[in-house]
């Protein structure tokens, strides 16, 4: 086996990162926080092995006993869904998991026809209903291959479609692979690439049975030339969830772009639109990745749930909104830096602070989205102390109705119009002059 195994986590005196408990049927799973609302500060390893634990508590403790149906709600990472899924789809005929873009909880897996792989449960009314097949889509919404002992995973950005298509897609493209006799089954499987929620539940209940470990790239507890696996599952001493698999790789240039600027600009709009932008574009790096460095609560999810439910959207931002505390900046720091793709994104809060000196500092270029001149001078400054190119000012008009591009080069400058929470904005041309020039700048690193 290449690459070190390494279980770097202390449970003793340690908080649970991740909380899970039972609401009727429904499994409510969340990231954990302090008495006083502050999220606990946890890496990808840590918060697999909380979940493990958690649910063998809960099984133990006769809390999950199993049967017909389980939902679940809340906000889960993709390596910690393959974790999830593993624990609890055995106890249940149907498992379901939340998906507030489409407003429904998308079914994972299930034994009935009465709810077919993929189908959505109303949140409102409980309807059960079945979405597109695979044979009406031009192309999969979703793409596998196997590289050696490495399964490498796609979203097809080429294709539009929900979360529940994702999810069957990737059903039918890993039963390919599995036909052809691609995935024999073995020791160990490490998986890598942008994935779904919902699709990963459904890799890992399809791969569990077949490998005696299954390993996840995670890009946020990476390292400097090294490529960071943890463990999700694992039937096999040799490895416990929560290990981590470092993998070395050759030194690449990364190029990190924060998008930072006043407050009440429309940064999570205009940040949303870009990463759209640049996924559509036909020459996007395949380990192109967003984070968000705000406690705002504005996770990936909040723009396409906004423009379907915007009621439901304001409740979850209010649900899951956090402090901007030292320990955030520190933890979305450290974030920042080990992150090696070729291209990152992130915003950063509305304010000149110590916080956003340290989360900024790791970046190698900044976008700055401002109302009015005096706004940019403070934050070109600041941008100056970081030592960081502006590659971009953007001013911010609510109140116009087209764009205006300035200039192109050697800086981008012009006006965005009309950021607005629940609209579309990845066509804007600003948003798409910004998104080939953040791809060019990447391919030439």
């Amino acid at each position: 086996m290449s690459g070190l195994v390494v279980t770097p986590i202390n449970q003793e005196n340690r908080i649970m990162a991740y909380s899970i408990h039972l609401e009727g049927d429904t499994l409510k799973v969340d990231f954990a926080k302090t008495d006083e609302g502050k999220p606990i500060p946890a890496a990808g390893d840590v918060i697999v092995q909380d979940v493990q634990t958690r649910v063998s508590q809960m099984i133990a403790s006769g809390e999950l006993s199993g049967g017909n149906l389980l939902k679940i709600d809340g906000r889960i990472s993709v390596a910690a869904s393959y974790t999830l899924a593993h624990e609890v789809a055995h106890l249940y005929r149907v498992v379901a998991v939340a998906d507030t873009r489409l407003g429904a909880y998308v079914v994972v897996s299930s034994t009935t026809p009465e709810y077919p792989l993929g189908s959505r449960i109303d949140f409102h009314t409980g309807k059960v209903i079945q979405g597109k097949t695979l044979a009406e889509l031009s192309a999969p919404s979703f793409l596998i291959r196997r590289e050696r002992d490495v399964l490498r995973i796609e979203i097809n950005n080429g294709v539009q479609a929900g979360g529940d298509q994702i999810l069957r897609d990737a059903k039918a493209q890993l039963q390919q692979l599995i036909n052809s006799g691609q995935l024999p089954g073995g020791k160990l499987l490490k998986i890598h690439g942008r994935s779904t929620v919902l699709a990963s539940f459904v890799l890992a209940l399809e791969l569990a049975h077949r490998y005696s470990a299954i390993a996840v790239f995670d890009p946020k507890i990476g390292d400097r030339d090294l490529d960071r696996y943890m463990i999700t599952i694992s039937h096999t001493p040799d490895y416990q969830v929560g290990d981590r698999i470092d993998i070395k790789r050759d030194p690449c240039q990364t190029v990190k772009v924060v998008l930072c600027g006043a407050p009440n600009t429309g940064k999570t709009v205009f940040r949303d639109g870009l990463k759209e932008a640049i996924l559509e574009r036909d020459d996007v790096p395949q380990d192109f990745y967003t984070i968000s460095g705000c406690p705002d609560g504005d996770g990936s999810w909040f723009t396409p749930t906004a423009q379907k439910y915007p009621e439901l959207a304001a409740e979850l931002k209010a649900e899951y909104k956090a402090k901007f505390t030292p320990e955030f900046a520190q933890d979305k720091a450290r974030t920042v830096d080990v992150i090696k793709n070729s291209l990152l994104l992130f915003d950063v809060g509305g304010k000149i602070s110590a916080e956003n000196e340290l989360i900024m500092a790791q970046a190698t270029h900044a976008v700055i989205l401002a109302k009015s001149e005096s706004e940019v001078v403070d934050w070109q400054a600041f941008c100056r102390k970081l030592n960081l190119s502006v590659i971009a000012i953007i001013y911010s008009d609510i109140n116009a109705t087209t764009d205006e591009i300035e200039t192109k080069s050697p800086q981008l400058k012009g006006t965005v119009h009309r950021l607005i929470r629940g609209e579309s904005v990845k066509t804007r041309p600003v948003i798409q002059e910004l998104a080939q020039q953040l791809v060019e700048l990447a391919s030439l690193s």
